[in-house]
């Protein structure tokens, strides 16, 4: 599998939009007469902010940082950045100060909760000032109107504040740029207050649906997670061709981490698929970790599913949630199970042993330190253990 040690969507997506950032502003100066040396430099202001720009959300993806990281293979990302660069377009042709920049910002930030959120709401509100060719008066106001974008949206998330927020976004969508043209002109134009006016509705709509786009972020790696754990899957295939005794290990981890799951009230999807591929690295050899890690990176795994991979038995890090505590346990019992003949097992007694053992062990190391696992949650899954027929 080292030749599929890249996401061919990711890699294509990244390309339509290193391919964008240049044909954007081309085409833009081209509708607006600029000149040809103005053309090249708007494309290369472009391309070298997409470049720094695909790197950092490479790094947040593979460290797991990027909020909206269960978009794996950059489906969210692309659609942000392809809306930013054509609003920067459209905004150009728009009258001065009425380019719907804090709508812009909202989604950006919206989306990418994170620096790299703030970085796409302040690029493109310069790149709407840029492209309209406005003056400083212009280029205040759509950073101040992006800036404030940032802010609100991290108010308007919250329930509580959400009614003052959209109030509160509303007035300075018409302030800001109104005080800004004033300063600019000297004079009050009551057409900028009609436009300011429609640019806020814009705003309160893409605020209204941020909540709505989190959410349906949240089924998107429900649904990823029924994917990978369908019978028909690639990578399922892929592991049960290559050895069988690894294909019933995987299953039956499965199935005993995600009753414990269950039992215990985590998320069950999650630790169903964690407890399947947690050896997936073996299909390429050592070392198991790193090349498991990759190959769930390659398929676009969530980075929640990709992390409970790279914390395996706690080489490289800690567990570092309760999922990833359970399908360490999981693993590491129905291996113990696997290793000892079934005679060992015909009393509780001997069961009981076996398990409180192993799992005492691993407490005692301080594996399960840091994975919010509390002890109430650690006692009650060692006697699912004990009373798992699976296992025998």
């Amino acid at each position: 599998m080292t030749e599929n040690a890249f996401s061919a969507k990711r890699v294509g997506k990244l390309a339509l939009l290193f391919v964008c950032s240049v044909l954007f502003p081309a085409i833009c100066g081209i509708l607006h007469n600029v000149r040809i040396d103005h053309l090249i430099v708007w494309s290369l202001i472009c391309l070298v902010f997409f470049l720094g720009f695909a790197l950092y959300a490479e790094r947040l993806r593979l460290q797991g940082e990027m909020s909206m990281g269960i978009s794996n293979d950059y489906s969210l990302l692309t659609f942000i950045y392809l809306t930013g660069l054509f609003a920067a377009c459209l905004g150009s042709f728009l009258p001065a100060f009425a380019a719907p920049v804090m709508a812009v910002s909202v989604l950006c930030n919206g989306a990418f909760r994170t620096k790299l959120g703030c970085a796409l709401a302040v690029y493109f509100s310069l790149l709407t000032a840029l492209f309209s060719e406005g003056g400083e008066y212009e280029l205040i106001a759509y950073v101040l109107l992006a800036l404030t974008g940032v802010f609100l949206t991290e108010l308007f998330l919250q329930q509580s504040l959400r009614l003052w927020t959209g109030i509160l976004a509303a007035c300075l969508s018409v302030l800001i740029p109104a005080c800004c043209s004033y300063l600019s002109s000297h004079t009050a134009r009551i057409y900028m207050f009609l436009l300011t006016f429609a640019e806020s509705f814009v705003t309160l709509l893409v605020l209204s649906k941020i909540p709505k786009l989190r959410e349906r972020e949240v089924v998107a790696e429900t649904v990823s997670l029924d994917t990978v754990m369908d019978e028909h899957y690639h990578l399922r295939r892929e592991i049960e061709r290559y050895s069988t005794v690894d294909y019933d290990h995987a299953l039956r981890t499965s199935q005993v981490a995600a009753r414990l799951a269950a039992g215990i009230g985590a998320d069950e999807k999650l630790a169903r698929a964690g407890g399947f591929y947690y050896r997936i690295g073996k299909l390429e050899g050592e070392p198991f970790v790193e090349n498991g890690v990759r190959i769930a990176q390659a398929n676009c795994f969530s980075h929640r599913l990709v992390s409970i991979l790279e914390e395996y038995y706690g080489q490289n890090r800690l567990p570092g949630s309760i999922e990833s505590a359970i399908v360490q346990i999981a693993d590491m019992i129905v291996t113990k199970f696997d290793l000892l003949d079934k005679d060992t097992f015909s009393s509780t007694w001997n069961r009981e042993m076996v398990i409180y053992q192993s799992m005492n062990e691993k407490s005692a190391e301080g594996l399960y330190d840091q994975s919010g696992l509390s002890m109430n949650q650690f006692l009650t899954i060692r006697e699912m253990l004990v009373k798992e027929e699976s296992l025998v």
